[in-house]
């Protein structure tokens, strides 16, 4: 234990009682290196939201610039300050350095998460354009897993820092691998690269097809356009789907991030809460390209959020220490994990699907950017306890549930993606709305997967 029996400490005076640190869990935190506790303990949720805040503007600022730019090249611009960053990070010698850092961080993250998904859903077409970004999702439920694992046997902050800070210099091997979006190259009039880009994954795939001919089909519907953000709400078409898709991610960020933030509070076990939370949202993702793929976008949105909801209001049911281990709130809390797991890959996807691609990464952007306000709530969500223990799950259950009303008044959508805002005004997307579980049956380089 750091015991602590003055009011003064090597970071200045703290006008509180006698305090401890509890180092049972953990040796190290932010919260012991600079005393985040009594007077000082509200720069705890200034790191939150300073965090949220930088990916909440990196959504925006690189979701822009790789609609100007191209996808490839702000990719790999935010992956190398992602793993250098996050290095660096581990090093800081103040608090007010480390949120620095952790802020330039979380916007090369927010622009590493947009144009990352927008990659995924324009370099791949037909069946695939459902499965691929769907699948995208998993890595990330692995990915929290793994942190658990990690930080069960490392207790100290700064060397888990320092482990998934090197992790990530993994990332800066994508160079070799990441294409450019031809379905970007060809809304810009860059023709020749496209086809250079479909020509490499045709070979690369064993496919055989004309891509001039595939090309000249896609230049009649990729017309270049000069569209700006102001274009979201251009339009009467636009203009309603913007503002429900901005709602439902606003609330989203408060839901998904409070339930996170709330999982240490299911079970006395944070470790093993949070792992079995992490790794129950993998059969979330399969279960979820089955469900898309015969039911459609919406119902699976629809249905997802219903089942979140009712776990996290069934939760309240069971008290905690009530049963071993609290499997009845553990097991509801993968329940709701799994609707999670199938709501938001689907939401990426459909949300993707729903823009043109002139606009696809500023519209996606945007939508993350409501996201991560939402996620600068969720730690009052959270807080809640204080003043009732139900009040947490409460909220979650209800605004989730309120989603799922949203979603209903958003239309479903088809094979083809939207080019322009004019594809969109002219109902191009729900027009193929028969095609929707429909495989194609004449291979094209649309349905080329690239790498």
């Amino acid at each position: 234990m750091k015991n602590i029996i003055s009011n003064e400490t090597s970071k200045g005076t703290i006008q509180c009682p006698n305090y401890s640190y509890d180092e049972s869990t953990f040796s190290s935190t932010i919260t012991s290196e600079w005393d985040l506790v009594c007077e000082r303990q509200k720069l705890m949720d200034l790191s939150q939201i300073t965090l949220m805040m930088g990916v909440l503007l990196g959504n925006i600022i690189f979701g822009i610039l790789a609609d100007k730019k191209g996808r490839q090249k702000i990719l790999i611009i935010c992956l190398f300050s992602q793993a250098l960053l996050g290095f660096i990070a581990s090093f800081a010698t103040s608090f007010w350095l480390f949120i620095l850092l952790r802020f330039c961080l979380a916007l090369a993250n927010g622009g590493t998460m947009v144009t990352s998904f927008v990659i995924c859903i324009e370099v791949v077409g037909g069946k695939w354009r459902t499965v691929v970004p769907v699948l995208y999702q998993i890595p990330f439920g692995i990915g929290n897993a793994l942190l658990s694992g990690f930080a069960f046997y490392i207790r100290d902050w700064r060397s888990l820092h320092i482990l998934i800070g090197g992790l990530s210099m993994i990332y800066i091997a994508m160079y070799r691998f990441v294409p450019e979006s031809p379905r970007w190259l060809l809304t810009v009039g860059r023709q020749e690269e496209a086809i250079a880009v479909m020509t490499n994954a045709a070979e690369e795939n064993g496919v055989k097809v004309s891509i001039e001919d595939s090309v000249r089909t896609l230049i009649n519907t990729s017309r270049s356009s000069n569209n700006s953000l102001k274009d979201l709400f251009s339009t009467a078409a636009l203009r309603p789907r913007c503002l429900l898709l901005f709602l439902n991610w606003f609330l989203a960020g408060i839901t998904f991030y409070a339930f996170l933030q709330y999982a240490g509070h299911i079970s006395q076990n944070l470790f093993l809460a949070v792992a079995l939370g992490s790794l129950s949202s993998l059969p979330g993702t399969i279960i979820c390209v089955f469900l898309i793929g015969r039911y459609g976008r919406k119902p699976t949105i629809i249905y997802s959020f219903v089942l979140t909801g009712l776990c996290s209001l069934l939760i309240l049911f069971f008290p905690k220490d009530s049963y071993i281990l609290d499997w009845p709130r553990v097991a509801l809390m993968g329940l709701a994990t799994i609707g999670l797991s199938i709501s938001i890959p689907a939401m990426y996807l459909f949300t993707g699907e729903l823009f043109p691609t002139t606009l696809r990464n500023s519209g996606i952007g945007m939508s993350m950017m409501f996201s991560r306000l939402g996620s600068m709530i969720a730690p009052l969500v959270v807080s809640l306890l204080d003043t009732a223990r139900f009040l947490p799950l409460l909220v979650i259950g209800g605004v989730t549930l309120l989603q799922a009303a949203l979603v209903v008044l958003l239309p479903e959508v088809g094979r083809g993606l939207p080019d322009t805002v004019q594809d969109v005004e002219g109902g191009e997307v729900v027009m193929e709305q028969k095609d929707c579980n429909k495989e194609s049956t004449r291979v094209t380089a649309k349905d080329i997967v690239v790498y």
